[in-house]
């Protein structure tokens, strides 16, 4: 090669680097917590989050069940949506025989025992976000099956038989005309479902088990120090990854039984987890549906550093997504701006900020009622937009920033993105990686593509940017008393 094309080429890979720097998340850039509210180097950080649970198995290898060309298509127009935070998982357990209801294939088969391909599909999830500017809340673990989880942990332990609460089973009547298509049901009693709460007590064995806590520590150290072998960044050295959380909602027990297993668990793992990576963040995963003393004992550990909340208006019985009538709107929407308000007077009260990181509500499955399967992505989202927008709950969050409340941001449940149910198969692990986890029916809680629901999650962050805007006048502080230098909303 002559000298002058060797140089060009030089200038060409400069000119790449630098624009991939100006588009990615600077290798210094650590998201930090300063009182009520959020930071990076730009200023204030308001975080328009997405659940995205399944980018690490979507970006592994084909031969593991990935789909590369669907990532990228969906990571662009997730950031073509100002979206700058993605909570995704960071684990899954696989079990000695398979198992219904859970991601497959899993990141670690057993203790100790991972699949390098599935862990190269995290690296690469983490690599494209950090090029969009989107940083990771990283959740090491579930309360619920669908990844394995707790209940897995225990059985290995223990060898006990997991009691699996009523679960999606793609293989039950009804079934389409072309195979591994759908649609399936929830499994039940009949077919020997147990009780959720009797899942939970097997899974919430994990709080005391000292065999699992051992295991789950290793593994909280495997994966804070993998070198990711696309970026070659060590991940407690990654600034993409803004979070470190415990689990998926791990669940309460009693408020006596609590100080003796949840609450010390919470300060055991946070306290492990900032030994290894005291340059990222560290959040719990809790709903905050359990009350004031629960969210406050848990989230007011020093090694825990913001609250978070979950908002579920169909799961808690609020809402009834067969139900057309203004007045089950207007009960869903009641109750989430209530929610909001009393989970920051909570974090307020903690001196923490606090992130709704799950909410959702069904498309109008009413229109599905009599057609072969509830939540087909035909039907309308009158009240999924009315629940999202400035009036709701996504409104609630913002103006509660905006006056100096304790939220820092929303992440909707969850991205289905190009994906629909009406189009699935299954591949050869029977997964489809849809918005929805593997124990729920597909299509209820997802945001398409298309969905006016996008278009919402844009607006708050234009909202959100354009009050920050307003208040760079030289002197002007926010309700909080912070300079307000700028907002990282996303990477346009």
């Amino acid at each position: 090669m002559k000298a002058s094309n060797v140089v060009a080429l030089g200038l060409l890979w400069g000119v790449l680097a630098i624009a991939k720097q100006e588009h990615g998340i600077d290798p210094q850039d650590f998201v930090r917590v300063d009182g009520l509210r959020l930071k990076d180097a730009k200023g204030l950080h308001y975080i328009t989050g997405l659940n995205y649970w399944s980018c690490m198995n979507l970006a592994a290898n084909a031969s593991q069940g990935g789909n590369y060309s669907r990532l990228v298509t969906e990571l662009d127009q997730m950031a073509a949506k100002g979206v700058n935070h993605l909570r995704i998982m960071a684990s899954s357990e696989g079990a000695p025989t398979p198992q219904p209801f859970r991601m497959n294939p899993p990141l670690m088969d057993a203790p100790g025992l991972y699949n390098e391909e599935v862990f190269q599909g995290l690296d690469r999830c983490l690599d494209e976000m950090s090029k969009r500017g989107m940083r990771a809340t990283m959740t090491l673990n579930n309360e619920w099956q669908w990844s394995g989880g707790f209940a897995q942990y225990i059985n290995w332990a223990t060898n006990q038989t997991i009691p699996y609460p009523p679960s999606w089973n793609m293989t039950k009547a009804p079934q389409r005309a072309v195979p591994r298509t759908g649609w399936g049901e929830y499994s039940t009693s009949d077919d020997g479902a147990a009780s959720y709460s009797e899942f939970e007590s097997f899974a919430n064995q994990f709080y005391t088990n000292n065999q699992t806590e051992t295991w789950f520590k290793e593994h909280i150290k495997t994966v804070t120090a993998r070198r990711n072998t696309v970026s070659g960044r060590i991940y407690s050295e990654d600034p993409t990854i803004m979070t470190w959380q415990l689990a998926n909602e791990p669940q309460s027990i009693d408020s006596i039984t609590n100080k003796e297993t949840l609450y010390p668990w919470v300060s055991r793992i946070s306290s492990y987890i900032r030994s290894l990576a005291p340059k990222q963040l560290i959040s719990v995963g809790l709903e905050s549906k359990q009350g004031e003393e629960v969210f406050k004992s848990v989230h007011n550990f020093s090694t825990v550093d913001y609250a978070t909340s979950h908002c579920w208006v169909q799961n808690w019985g609020i809402y009834d997504m067969f139900d057309p009538s203004e007045q089950n709107l207007q009960n869903a929407q009641t109750f989430a701006k209530d929610f909001v308000n009393q989970t920051s007077g909570w974090a307020r009260d903690v001196g923490k900020p606090i992130f709704l990181e799950e909410f959702g509500m069904a498309r109008d499955n009413w229109e599905n009622k009599d057609k072969e399967y509830a939540y087909l992505s035909s039907a309308n989202t009158t009240h999924k937009d009315s629940y999202f927008e400035v009036r709701t709950i996504i409104g609630a969050v913002v103006d509660d920033f905006k006056k100096g409340g304790a939220y820092v941001g929303t992440c909707p449940w969850a991205y289905g993105g190009v994906w629909r149910p009406e189009t699935q198969t299954m591949n050869e692990f029977d997964m489809v990686w849809a918005g929805d986890p593997p124990h729920e029916s597909p299509g209820w809680y997802y945001v398409y593509d298309g969905d006016e629901a996008m278009q919402v999650v844009s607006r708050q962050q234009q909202d959100v940017g354009s009050w920050v805007k307003g208040k760079r006048a030289r002197g002007i502080r926010d309700s909080l008393g912070n300079n307000v230098i700028g907002l990282s909303c996303s990477y346009i």
